[in-house]
């Protein structure tokens, strides 16, 4: 199903995307712009898992960016309804986002659309105050 909906996507944007098998299920690599990859994974429910990286992390003082972390995710209001967390090896800054409902070709669209604003609001906002 979320191969049908990359297909789609990709020919009337002109974006790639790659899969990989990873064991217990597949992941979709969709290049948006020559910033942006995200990786997405159907969910059990019929639902998208989206993430992709924001910036490289920097700073050694890992507990102020846990507590940054926390503080941008509060109420989800600073990170449009998105997810800000750091990946496992903690080298990068990701976002993610889940969408729990059956995905259709409207609310895919519009869901990549608004993970994709945010994406570009938090990289503006945190280069802007770097």
């Amino acid at each position: 199903m979320l191969e049908d909906l990359l297909n789609n996507f990709s020919k009337e944007h002109g974006a790639t995307y790659d899969y990989i098998n990873e064991g217990s299920g597949g992941v979709f690599y969709l290049q948006i712009s020559s910033e942006l990859k995200v990786e997405l994974r159907q969910l059990d429910n019929e639902g998208v898992f989206f993430r992709t990286n924001l910036f490289l992390f920097l700073i050694p003082d890992k507990e102020t960016v846990f507590k940054q972390l926390l503080e941008a995710n509060y109420l989800y209001q600073s990170t449009l309804g998105c997810v800000l967390g750091m990946d496992p090896n903690e080298k990068y800054i990701t976002l993610s986002m889940y969408v729990y409902n059956r995905v259709t070709k409207n609310n895919f669209w519009d869901s990549l659309e608004l993970f994709c604003n945010a994406w570009d609001y938090l990289k503006h906002n945190f280069e802007k105050k770097s």
